[in-house]
């Protein structure tokens, strides 16, 4: 996970193009092409925010860093597991 700490205000604050976002977080730039399609497709957000002027798109990078942890798997807070579902149902009837 990123942590925002690592980064000063000014970084977090500074617009980066789709190329420096791939540089730097690995993002292909054709997928937030992608992303950013959806979103005009379906009318709901799918990617980090961006900022569009004309042809000029920018991502502001503590919005890649927020989308980013936000779209990571998160492992459950539980040692729930499919198995111990099954077995609570089975011992409940």
């Amino acid at each position: 996970m990123l942590d925002l700490k690592d980064y000063t205000p000014q970084q977090l604050k500074k617009f980066l193009a789709p190329i420096d976002v791939q540089k730097e977080f690995g993002i292909d730039k054709d997928k937030l092409k992608y992303l950013r399609e959806c979103s005009r497709d379906e009318g709901r957000l799918r990617g980090p925010q961006y900022l569009q002027d004309g042809l000029m798109i920018m991502y502001q990078r503590k919005s890649v860093i927020t989308w980013i942890n936000n779209s990571m798997f998160q492992p459950s807070e539980t040692s729930e597991t499919r198995e111990t579902v099954k077995q609570n149902k089975a011992n409940i009837k």
